[in-house]
């Protein structure tokens, strides 16, 4: 529709042209910057021979300096998606890795284990801390290496009742992290759903670096990582699905 609109606009300007003085065409010019750049035959028309004298502009050169920039900027672009692929698939590697691993328990208590120490699950996926949360009345007999909640924690913890929350630049709780708090910078937490009949619960996963976890990131992974966590502690203490 702008391309009609500046072909309208020419034809007027050419119908009064002996009226119109260079000034305005330049000014017409200026106003439509693609106006000549999206007509082949006009650049063709306005492009001047290499020996026409160094006062003529070279609007060849113009031309093929706009698209020089422009697959410059598509290799940019290119660049960055590749580079962006690569770390998704680093991702993937790992939580599949930590995954397999959560599965292969031989008991509650290895499961366990894996998920919270320094060299499983954190090792694995290359942070800071990791750590298992439950909601549990004062009563409630503690699990090793799992961390209680008061009733209604993983709602104040995750500002609501979301599936997931990410922080970038935290300080580390040692409530979650214990030891391992003061390597934690950045923060994942998925709510863990185990089963109608019980308490929810959260990993925490705690980024080694401060933009290892940010609210822009995407987290299926995440989520996916919070699905088998639930299945497995489903399992392994005989629970009801939640639904």
């Amino acid at each position: 529709m702008s391309q009609f609109n500046d072909r309208t606009e020419i034809a007027t300007i050419r119908e009064s042209a002996p009226t119109l003085s260079a000034a305005e065409v330049r000014a017409f010019l200026l106003q439509h910057p693609d106006f000549i750049a999206a007509d082949a035959d006009l650049i063709a028309a306005l492009l001047p021979a290499r020996d026409d004298g160094a006062n003529v502009v070279d609007m060849q050169q113009f031309v093929i300096g706009k698209l020089q920039r422009q697959v410059r900027t598509l290799r940019d672009i290119q660049s960055d998606l590749i580079e962006a692929s690569s770390l998704n698939s680093l991702a993937r590697e790992q939580v599949h890795a930590a995954a397999i691993a959560m599965l292969d328990a031989r008991s509650f208590e290895a499961f366990v284990a894996y998920v919270t120490a320094p060299e499983g699950l954190a090792q694995t996926l290359g942070l800071g801390a990791a750590a298992i949360c439950v909601e549990a009345a004062h009563d409630f007999a503690a699990i090793e290496n799992v961390r209680i909640l008061e009733l209604g924690g993983v709602s104040r913890m995750m500002g609501g009742d979301v599936g997931h929350r990410l922080v970038a630049n935290v300080q580390g709780s040692h409530g979650l992290y214990g030891a391992l708090a003061g390597g934690v910078q950045s923060e994942a937490l998925v709510r863990l759903d185990f089963s109608r009949v019980a308490p929810p619960g959260l990993l925490a996963l705690g980024g080694a670096s401060a933009e290892q976890f940010h609210p822009d990131q995407a987290a299926d992974l995440l989520e996916f990582l919070g699905r088998i966590v639930e299945r497995c502690i489903r399992l392994w203490l005989d629970l009801p699905p939640q639904k």
